[in-house]
């Protein structure tokens, strides 16, 4: 079966012929790419053998109130927004499990480089609400120390965020903080961004980039809608 991938990109096909889900640029000339799905459309789980669950019920919990958390700080600051009290606010309505299963799944030395709606990776991070409250009233530039939390500051310009995170793992690849065996210090880097910020040009020079130069950084795409 051949069918056009969710994303926008018309030229980019699915295709499933008695094996694993593969994508590949029509005419591009190159090998398919194995794609893993672990959830469909519709929210049901897909099991697969090399990404199985193994948490147990306590992790469950935790991560069931992370979420829970976030989406009540989050409809509390829809409700000052609209009341005028912050001058914007983007919602992550929806992205909670996403934004809380990967905040969770870092390590303490990971550095994050979030859009304007991770609000879920911030509570995972540590970085309190007020803190980004005050940052959508107008009140501070960023209530946070990037390096203190290893959460940089929000980026409202879309897809800049992709170009900083390229960046900063290629920085600490040359400085030997990956792939060096030490649970301590081995860091790797996550770029969050929504479906729609894949347009901009930025975002697809990170992608050369990383790709290039093999950085360490894992490219978080969300769909927003």
């Amino acid at each position: 079966m051949v069918r056009p991938t969710h994303g926008g990109c018309d030229d980019l096909v699915s295709i499933r012929e008695d094996g694993p889900l593969t994508a590949v640029a029509e005419g591009s000339g190159h090998d398919p790419v194995d794609l893993v799905q672990l959830l469909t459309p519709e929210g049901t789980r897909v099991d697969h053998p090399d990404f199985g669950y193994s948490g147990d019920d306590e992790q469950i919990r935790g991560l069931l109130r992370d979420m829970v958390m976030t989406r009540r700080i989050d409809a509390e600051a829809t409700a000052l927004q609209r009341q005028g009290e912050l001058g914007l606010w983007a919602s992550c309505l929806g992205q909670e499990a996403a934004q809380v299963g990967s905040g969770r799944a870092l390590r303490e030395q990971d550095m994050v480089f979030p859009s304007y709606r991770e609000h879920g990776v911030a509570w995972c991070r540590g970085v309190p609400p007020l803190q980004l409250l005050s940052m959508f009233r107008g009140s501070d530039l960023g209530g946070w120390d990037p390096y203190d939390r290893n959460f940089f500051l929000y980026s409202i310009i879309i897809g800049s965020q992709t170009l900083h995170a390229t960046g900063y793992a290629m920085g600490i690849e040359a400085d030997g903080e990956v792939g060096n065996d030490d649970p301590e210090r081995d860091a790797a880097t996550i770029c969050y961004f929504g479906d729609g910020a894949t347009s901009q040009g930025d975002v697809n020079e990170s992608f050369v980039f990383a790709s290039s130069y093999q950085a360490p950084v894992v490219f978080f795409c969300q769909n927003n809608q």
